[in-house]
């Protein structure tokens, strides 16, 4: 069984990916949330994928809560994860060993995974060729990784200097996440995807127009990236850093 957790739908690619070379199922974190099916049978030689974006050097919320609530059965899995980045994962794979080690599922091998940066709020959105040239070496990656899992191996595991990086940068995104800055510009139409998509529900649509009624939310993004019209905005930097979905459908 594979789990994904994804915001544009990098995450979501790779773990299509995976599903389709080891042959299993695989669902969407938030889904389960949502649905509250929390109860997953593991089968003989069947392995466990997590696959995730890293949030400020550390591991999205919505995937902590996932794992807290998970109820697994049957065999003993090889439980593998693969975190998607723009660049690096600091020390993300020791706190989802912790996390896992915690709620009894041990984690034994994480892998990073170069793809699109798409946090507008900070970042410049890459246009379609620089899109398509990191996601060709992702397909190299992806390979990579899919070799390791075969085998069972060990992953990689970050440095002292990454978990102090990290220990910093997950405080910032704990305490921030803050839902007030979300704007809606006059070209909103009302379509409601926003609402659809977001994975906590901090969205209600109201008047043809999307609310935010949580004072946090995951950070996704998802809500911005996807917005048909760009009609959602964070802050002063996201009308002009563009917006980024994964483009292969």
């Amino acid at each position: 069984m594979i789990y994904y957790f994804t915001g544009t739908g990098n995450s979501q690619a790779a773990a299509g990916f995976f599903s389709r070379m080891l042959g299993e199922d695989v669902r969407s974190m938030a889904d389960v949330m949502k649905t509250r099916e929390y109860e997953c049978r593991i089968g003989e030689n069947e392995t466990l994928g997590l696959v995730f974006p890293v949030y400020y050097w550390g591991l999205p919320t919505v995937v902590v809560s996932f794992l807290n609530r998970l109820k697994l059965s049957g065999e003993k899995p090889y439980v593998w994860a693969v975190i998607t980045c723009g660049s690096g994962i600091g020390a993300a794979d020791r706190q989802l060993k912790s996390v896992g080690k915690r709620v009894g599922i041990p984690v034994d091998a994480v892998f990073s995974l170069v793809m699109p940066d798409n946090f507008v709020p900070m970042f410049k959105a890459p246009g379609k060729e620089e899109a398509e040239k990191i996601l060709e070496q992702a397909d190299r990656r992806l390979e990579e990784i899919l070799g390791e899992i075969q085998k069972r191996g060990s992953g990689e595991e970050s440095g002292v200097k990454a978990l102090m990086l990290s220990a910093s940068m997950q405080t910032l995104y704990r305490n921030g996440r803050k839902t007030a800055r979300f704007t809606v510009d006059d070209t909103c139409v009302g379509c409601g995807q926003c609402a659809d998509f977001c994975p906590v529900n901090a969205i209600r649509m109201e008047n043809g127009r999307p609310s935010w009624k949580k004072e946090q939310c995951a950070f996704c993004m998802g809500c911005l990236n996807r917005c048909p019209k760009e009609a959602i905005q964070y802050g002063k930097q996201t009308r002009k850093n563009g917006r980024y979905v994964y483009p292969r459908r």
